[in-house]
């Protein structure tokens, strides 16, 4: 409905406020020392109270993903993109299965090389886990479990509505779904910093305690097999920030997981609008994380017949045709 859209849109522009100044509070936090911090990197008192108002409208707001209000035409997109979701993470899967069959080979052979070791040798076999955004439906969650017979142990989901995570324990283990957001719930919290102004403020105290976190997210130590980042949101910070948070996590690379396939598949609401110039921006940004974990990265709908993927999948769909856009791309060893 039109009101349906216009609450969706006035959450997008808010989440898109919120990415901006956070991004402004976070700034090179981790590599500056907090002495040499320029002034401009931090929040002002205004700004302190137009991001705190905005964490809080957000925390009371209702979920705006209702399914009842879906076009069929949305519906069937949505459902091949949960397909496309089921067929990436097989393909990683497999791809991951033979790594480990050749690391294993390896260590056997320095096993009869050096008969005094110790070590252990694998033979358990990797898990897979699968990180997704989902609504109150569960409707990626059925499709995982139902279409890609997955276990409800290997799915794994962030949601900022209380509600909504009540209905997702209904379908999933409680362990498996957190309140929060994607990019919480997958990377160890930066403290924000404020100018000095704001020591003696009540509200910046509440907000530094709020933000300053210094545990892991609760999924951060977890390693994803595939990510679907489908919140349907028109900000490309937002979905670099997710991004970033899942695969920028050196915690997960001690062991040589950066060096197993990865897929990942986001959503940007608004359809042909600026929609080139979006996919470009998260592009560069996933290119320059793959590189960094020494791995390229492949569109996966160019080649669909190479992942499993249906020739009719398209990438521009839902209501009218043209209301969001989705892709999907993988990450691989650089060979």
């Amino acid at each position: 409905t039109g009101q349906a859209k216009q609450r969706l849109e006035k959450s997008v522009r808010r989440e898109e406020r919120i990415s901006i100044l956070e991004e402004k509070a976070n700034a090179n936090a981790k590599e500056r020392d907090e002495q040499q911090q320029q002034q401009q990197d931090y929040l002002t008192k205004a700004e302190m109270a137009e991001l705190q108002g905005l964490l809080k409208v957000r925390e009371h707001f209702e979920e705006q993903y209702d399914p009842v209000s879906f076009t069929k035409e949305h519906l069937d997109f949505k459902s091949m993109h949960n397909d496309v979701l089921i067929a990436l993470t097989r393909y990683c899967e497999k791809e991951r299965a033979t790594i480990i069959c050749c690391d294993d080979d390896e260590e056997e052979q320095e096993q009869e090389q050096e008969s005094s070791t110790n070590k252990p040798t694998s033979t358990a076999a990797a898990t897979t886990n699968i990180f997704f955004l989902d609504g109150p439906d569960g409707g990626t969650a059925t499709a995982l479990i139902d279409r890609g017979n997955f276990h409800p142990q290997q799915c794994f989901v962030a949601n900022r509505h209380i509600s909504t995570c009540d209905k997702l324990r209904e379908m999933l283990p409680e362990m498996n779904i957190v309140h929060a957001t994607a990019a919480e719930a997958l990377t160890v919290g930066v403290p924000l910093h404020f100018d000095d102004d704001n020591d003696n403020d009540d509200d910046a105290d509440e907000l530094k305690n709020a933000n300053q976190r210094e545990d892991g997210g609760a999924f951060s130590d977890i390693d994803f097999t595939s990510y679907y980042f489908d919140g349907c949101g028109g900000f490309t910070g937002h979905i670099i920030n997710m991004i970033s948070a899942a695969l920028i996590r050196d915690n997960c690379d001690d062991d040589g997981r950066n060096r197993k396939p990865i897929a990942v598949g986001y959503s940007l609401l608004g359809g042909n609008k600026d929609v080139v110039s979006k996919e470009l921006l998260v592009s560069r940004a996933l290119s320059t994380i793959a590189r960094r974990r020494g791995m390229r990265m492949a569109h996966a709908l160019d080649d669909p017949s190479k992942y499993g993927i249906s020739l009719d999948t398209m990438k521009i769909g839902g209501s009218g045709g043209g209301g969001t856009f989705t892709t999907w791309c993988v990450l691989e060893a650089e060979k």
